[in-house]
């Protein structure tokens, strides 16, 4: 428990350090994308154009739908924040004005615990979600019942468990927010911090092929150089992986 609540602490007090960091990201695709709006695009400003959606199809190759990727091409930054009181992080999806929904900003809430179970106190292993909460979607161009069926954005919109295990839903619910709260912590822990090498294929999500290509190489050399080009890294630190 001590150590859990040291965790959190440091957490809370380096969360600022790192969004100097985000800030410097943003403020540099923010340029790219200005710099080129409306002008003909070369190839490079293109890829730093859709950043944050070829991150997110890198990060979630199977999730992501090709009608998706056109409302996610307005997607600008994302970002998190961490709270105490209750224990929770958010995660934030900033939207440019669009024709497909009027909000600016998309985002999922999730909740922490961080103390063992009485019950079973000798299986704690660390904080872990226990609950999630998404947004309203204010849609001025709804997507049709087939797209909407399989849609990324269903991520805002998580289902409810059932207060009863024996409701025959029960399982296949707490399966599917399973899935979901793996995916806020991969998010928060992996994709934001390191979407640059996500952008530039030098990190694949673990759905994808190991194989790779020259054309993957070449895609990769493209990117990494319209990083560079507007005084970004290539690379991100992996020392946060130890």
């Amino acid at each position: 428990m001590e150590m859990q609540s040291d965790i959190a602490r440091l957490e809370m007090q380096y969360q600022s350090r790192y969004q100097v960091l985000y800030d410097e990201r943003k403020k540099l695709l923010n340029k790219v994308r200005q710099q080129n709006r409306g002008d003909g695009e070369s190839k490079s400003s293109g890829d730093l154009q859709s950043f944050w959606m070829q991150v997110l199809r890198a990060s979630y190759s199977k999730i992501i739908r090709p009608n998706d990727e056109k409302i996610l091409v307005h997607l600008n930054d994302i970002s998190t924040r961490i709270f105490s009181n209750p224990s929770r992080f958010v995660i934030s999806f900033h939207f440019d004005p669009n024709e497909y929904f009027s909000d600016a900003v998309l985002n999922k809430t999730y909740y922490l615990k961080c103390e063992p179970d009485p019950e079973t106190p000798l299986i704690y292993d660390g904080a872990e979600i226990v609950k999630t909460e998404g947004c309203t979607i204010h849609w001025t161009k709804p997507l049709c019942p087939n797209e909407a069926a399989y849609s990324f954005f269903n991520y805002f919109s998580p289902p409810l468990l059932p207060a009863s295990k024996c409701d025959p839903k029960y399982c296949e619910i707490s399966a599917i927010l399973q899935s979901d709260f793996q995916m806020g912590f991969y998010l928060k822990e992996r994709v934001v911090p390191k979407a640059v090498i996500f952008f530039t294929g030098e990190i694949r999500d673990c759905q994808s092929t190991t194989s790779s290509s020259d054309s993957d190489s070449e895609s990769s050399e493209n990117k990494r150089a319209s990083i560079e080009a507007v005084g970004g890294n290539s690379t991100d630190d992996d020392d946060d992986d130890e």
